[in-house]
């Protein structure tokens, strides 16, 4: 029985995550959270967290942990639930909980094609095995239904650790980010969310998703082979398309250099027009957050 119990604390420990950032703001108090929205996203690399007082429209919580080598779901809900903040702020009674999580088991059905109860016929263009469950995530802002699988255990996990939480998938988040944060933009843009494991990226023209996919990417060798590629099969005009970053990308970084050498229209994702950042957050490179913060917009 002490071998079981020293096997568990070791497990736990291995699936401890690393905290990368922490800012709280100090006034925010369990009795504030009813006019406050937690959003969490759960990505391949990272979970991050923030929080959001809607009533002044204002960042109050911002962090961010590294997540250990996790070999399967269990791993992740484990990891999840070894966080200090679900016996503590997670249990907080917010106004929504909104959840996005990072999946390659996706695709697009329009608005104008989508019919209701079809949800299983339209996962047959999904690659899910018995243990999917299908969630159905709206984009209205371009008009599209994102059929997105979820493994069932996770997601039995997650409506179990939050309170009725809104679960998307990260296409439906970054797409809907992208169209209401940019929705001025009319000339061709291509955005770009960077990670360390990953990458996303939308084209859009004319305010229109072009194109959207997410590929496995490691090192700037591989993003160049992927901005290479889209350039050729979009048949892109470099001198008229401005790129907009997000994710783990500062300006020359090796990431940087690499879309330099064909775009010079190049900036970081704004997220103070997502949400308002106090003096506290500031510093903070907030483009790092946009997948995170573009759940605030997701309905």
């Amino acid at each position: 029985m002490k071998e079981l119990k020293n096997i568990r604390r070791e497990t736990i420990l291995l699936l401890s995550m690393i905290k990368i950032l922490h800012l709280v703001d100090d006034e925010f108090q369990s009795q504030n959270a009813a006019k406050c929205d937690l959003l969490i996203h759960i990505g391949i690399e990272t979970f991050q967290y923030a929080i959001i007082d809607k009533v002044r429209d204002e960042l109050k919580a911002l962090v961010e942990y590294e997540l250990p080598e996790i070999s399967n779901q269990g791993d992740l809900i484990e990891a999840i639930r070894s966080l200090s903040e679900c016996s503590k702020e997670f249990k907080y009674p917010f106004n929504t909980i909104k959840i996005s999580f990072d999946s390659y088991q996706y695709t697009f059905i329009p608005d104008e094609l989508y019919q209701s109860g079809n949800d299983q016929e339209y996962a047959k263009f999904l690659k899910t095995s018995q243990n999917t469950n299908i969630l159905c995530n709206p984009i209205p802002a371009a008009k599209l239904k994102n059929i997105v699988g979820i493994n069932s255990d996770l997601h039995l996990a997650l409506n179990s650790i939050f309170h009725h939480p809104k679960i998307y998938g990260q296409a439906s988040t970054y797409i809907q980010g992208i169209k209401k944060n940019y929705k001025q933009n009319t000339e061709p843009s291509l955005f770009i969310d960077i990670h360390k494991k990953h990458i996303q990226i939308a084209y859009f023209k004319q305010s229109e998703l072009s194109f959207y996919n997410m590929f496995d990417c490691i090192n700037a060798d591989e993003l160049n082979y992927f901005v290479l590629n889209i350039i050729e099969s979009l048949q892109l005009d470099i001198e008229q398309t401005s790129v907009i970053l997000s994710g783990n990308v500062i300006k020359d970084d090796e990431y940087y250099q690499r879309i330099e050498k064909y775009f010079k229209d190049i900036k970081f994702a704004d997220c103070s027009t997502i949400v308002n950042h106090p003096e506290m957050f500031i510093g903070v490179f907030s483009h790092t957050f946009f997948s995170l913060l573009t759940l605030d917009q997701c309905e």
